[in-house]
C-alpha cells in the first residue's frame, strides 16, 4: 500500500522522499544509524504519541507526508466513503508540526481531525515493534487474535454495542426511577389538591355572581322598605310628587300661549310625568320584594368562603389562575402517570435486550470454542517452523458469566468482548507442562509467536501495510532463516517494511534501503538509499562480518542466492 513517504526537517533528515514497491521493503545500517526514522515518520502521520515529533533545524516546521495505494482494502474504503475522501485509488496522508508544536493534518490536501487519523491507523497499519510483544501476553488480545481468525470480529462489535445500549438504558432506568421517588411525594400532593378542586368544580365568573347576589340578598329588607317610601311619596300621599307636577303643569299651561320659555317648561313637565308613570310599575315591585331568604344567603355566604380559602390556599388572585393551577395539576399527575409507562416499558425493553445480548454472547463461545483448536493447531506448526521444534500451543476458553447468573452480576462479569476469558498456553521444550504464556516465553520465543499470528491470520485480514520493527532481536542462525522466511510469505499478501540487523532477513528482501549517519561540521545528517543490485551485497557483508571482505561478499551473495 506504501508507494513513497516525503520527510522535511524531522530528527537527521533535512529532506528526503523515497519510493516503495510491492512487497517486502527492508532498512538496515549501522546501530544509532537512524533506521527508525522512517517508522517513526509514518508513526506520526497516523497521530502516534509514541514518537517525539523532533525538528532537524528548530526554527523550521517538521512536515511528513506519506503516498498510499487504495488497493483492495474494503474495510478502508467503505472508511474513506463514509467521510467523503474515496475520490481516488491514491491516498496522500500528511501532518505538519509547527515551530510551536501545534500540528495540521491533512487527506489528500485537505485538513481533517487527528482522531480521524486514528481510526485510520489500524485499517492501514499493522505495527510490530518490541514492545507490541508485551500485549501478547494480554488476555484482551489474545481473545483478539482468536476473534480475527475465527472470523468473529463483526458478532464481537455487535456484543459491545449491545452491552454499551443496555448499560445505557439501565442507567436511564436508574435515573427514572429516582426521579419517580422524588416525585412521589409531590405526586400524592397534586392528586389531593386535584380532587379538591374537582370537588370544588368553579367555574369563570362564579365569585362575582355570587358577591352579587350576597350583597342584593343581604339588603332585601331595606330595599322594600325604600320601595315603600317611594311609592307612597311619588304616587300615593297627598301632594305626592305626581299630584304636585300636574299641578304646576295646570298653572303654566295658560301661559305656554305667550311665552315660549313656559311652553317648553310645560312639556318637560309633561315628560317627566310620563317618565314617573312607567317607572310605577317598578316602584310597586320593588314594594312587594320577596321576604328575606336567610338559608340561601347561607348557601352562598359559605361558597363564597369555599372559594375564597381555595383562592388564599393556593395563592391566586381569582377563579381564572385556579382554573389554571387545575389544569397545570392535571398535566403534571398525566407526566408522572407517564412516567410509570415508561419506567415500565423501558424495563420490558432491558430484558429483552439483556436476552439478546446474552444470546450474542453464547454464539460468539461457541464460535470461539470451535475456532480455537483450529488456531491452536496451525499457530503450533507455524512456531514449530520458527525453530522451536519442540513447541506445544493451545488456547484456552474459560467462561466468566452464564444466563443463570442474575442480569446485575451477569453484567458485572462480563465485557464488551464478551463473557469468555481467552488464555494462550505455551511450552517451548518438551517434557515441560503447558503453561500461560506469560509465564514462560523468553524475549525471542515471544516475538516468534507473534510472527506466527501475523502468519497464521496474514490471509484472513485486508492488505495493509505491515512494519516490522526489529522483530529479529535475539535470534540468529537458522531460527534468523526461518523468521526470514516467514517474512517473506507474509510480503505475499501485505507491503511489509522491515527494520532488522540480520543479513539473512535483509537479503529476502524485495527492495533495500541502506541508511548511514554522516557529520557534516557540526550538524550530523541521516542518508537513506534504495541499493541497486551492486551496493546490496557489500551492505550485506557488512551486516555478515561488521567489514566488506571478500568471504563476506561471498557469503551475502550465497545468502541471496538461497
Amino acid at each position: 500500500m506504501l508507494s513513497a513517504i516525503r520527510i522535511q526537517n524531522y530528527l537527521f533528515v533535512p529532506e528526503a522522499r523515497l519510493e516503495f514497491g510491492p512487497g517486502m521493503t527492508v532498512l538496515t545500517g549501522e546501530t544509532g544509524a537512524g533506521k527508525s526514522i522512517l517508522v517513526g515518520a509514518i508513526s506520526l502521520i497516523f497521530g502516534d504519541g509514541a514518537y517525539v515529533p523532533e525538528p532537524y533545524d528548530s526554527s523550521l516546521p517538521i512536515y511528513l507526508e506519506a503516498d498510499f495505494r487504495i488497493g483492495k482494502n474494503s474495510s478502508l474504503i467503505a472508511k474513506l466513503e463514509e467521510l467523503g475522501h474515496a475520490d481516488s485509488d491514491e491516498l496522500t496522508l500528511a501532518r505538519q508540526i509547527s515551530v510551536n508544536g501545534r500540528s495540521v493534518f491533512y487527506i489528500n490536501g485537505r485538513k481533517v481531525a487527528a482522531t480521524l487519523m486514528k481510526e485510520l491507523r489500524p485499517l492501514m497499519i499493522d505495527f510490530h515493534h518490541q514492545r507490541d510483544q508485551q500485549r501478547l501476553l494480554q488476555a484482551s488480545f489474545q481473545l483478539e487474535v482468536l476473534d480475527a481468525f475465527a472470523g468473529t470480529t463483526s458478532t464481537r462489535l455487535q456484543h459491545g454495542s449491545l452491552l454499551l445500549q443496555l448499560r445505557s438504558r439501565i442507567k436511564q432506568l436508574e435515573e427514572l426511577r429516582l426521579e419517580r421517588e422524588r416525585n412521589a411525594q409531590l405526586d400524592e400532593l397534586y392528586r389531593f389538591q386535584l380532587e379538591e378542586l374537582e370537588a370544588a368544580a368553579v367555574k369563570t365568573g362564579e365569585d362575582i355572581d355570587l358577591q352579587h347576589q350576597y350583597e342584593r340578598l343581604s339588603h332585601t329588607r331595606e330595599i322594600r322598605e325604600t320601595g315603600d317610601w317611594v311609592r307612597h311619596n311619588l304616587y300615593e300621599k297627598e301632594d305626592s310628587a305626581r299630584d304636585l307636577i300636574r299641578s304646576a303643569i295646570n298653572s303654566l299651561e295658560r301661559f305656554s300661549i305667550l311665552d315660549e320659555r313656559v311652553a317648553q317648561l310645560v312639556q318637560s313637565l309633561h315628560d317627566s310625568l310620563q317618565i314617573l308613570g312607567d317607572a310605577a310599575p317598578e316602584a310597586e315591585a320593588l314594594c312587594s320584594a320577596s321576604e328575606d331568604d336567610p338559608e340561601r344567603l347561607e348557601t352562598i355566604r359559605l361558597r363564597l368562603d369555599q372559594i375564597n380559602s381555595l383562592l388564599y390556599k393556593h395563592r391566586v388572585k381569582d377563579i381564572a389562575q385556579l382554573l389554571d393551577l387545575f389544569e397545570q395539576r392535571r398535566l403534571q399527575i398525566g407526566s408522572f402517570d407517564a412516567l410509570d409507562g415508561q419506567i415500565a416499558s423501558l424495563d420490558a425493553g432491558i430484558r429483552t435486550s439483556f436476552t439478546e445480548l446474552v444470546l450474542t454472547g453464547e454464539q460468539l463461545g461457541r464460535q470461539r470454542a470451535e475456532a480455537a483448536s483450529r488456531l491452536s493447531s496451525e499457530l503450533q506448526n507455524a512456531i514449530r517452523a520458527l525453530a522451536i521444534p519442540e513447541a506445544r500451543f493451545e488456547i484456552s476458553i474459560d467462561k466468566k458469566a452464564s444466563s443463570e447468573m442474575l442480569m446485575s452480576d451477569y453484567l458485572a462479569a462480563i465485557s464488551s468482548s464478551g463473557a469468555d476469558l481467552c488464555e494462550f498456553r505455551f511450552s517451548a521444550n518438551p517434557g515441560i507442562g503447558l503453561r500461560p504464556l506469560a509465564d514462560v516465553a523468553s524475549g525471542g520465543e515471544l516475538s516468534r509467536v507473534l510472527l506466527a499470528i501475523k502468519k497464521v491470520l496474514a490471509g484472513r485480514l485486508e492488505p495493509r501495510l505491515m512494519i516490522l520493527d526489529e522483530i529479529d532481536a535475539g535470534i540468529g542462525g537458522k531460527t534468523a532463516e526461518a523468521v526470514a522466511a516467514v517474512i517473506r510469505e507474509l510480503a505475499q499478501a501485505h507491503v511489509v517494511l522491515c527494520v532488522t540487523h540480520l543479513a539473512s532477513i535483509a537479503a529476502v528482501a524485495d527492495w533495500h534501503l541502506a541508511l548511514d549517519k554522516v557529520a557534516t561540521g557540526t550538524r550530523t545528517l541521516v542518508s537513506m538509499r534504495l541499493l541497486d543490485d551492486e551496493a546490496r551485497p557489500r551492505e550485506l557483508a557488512r551486516m555478515l562480518s561488521g567489514s566488506v571482505t571478500e568471504a563476506s561478499l561471498r557469503h551475502a551473495s550465497e545468502l541471496m542466492n538461497k
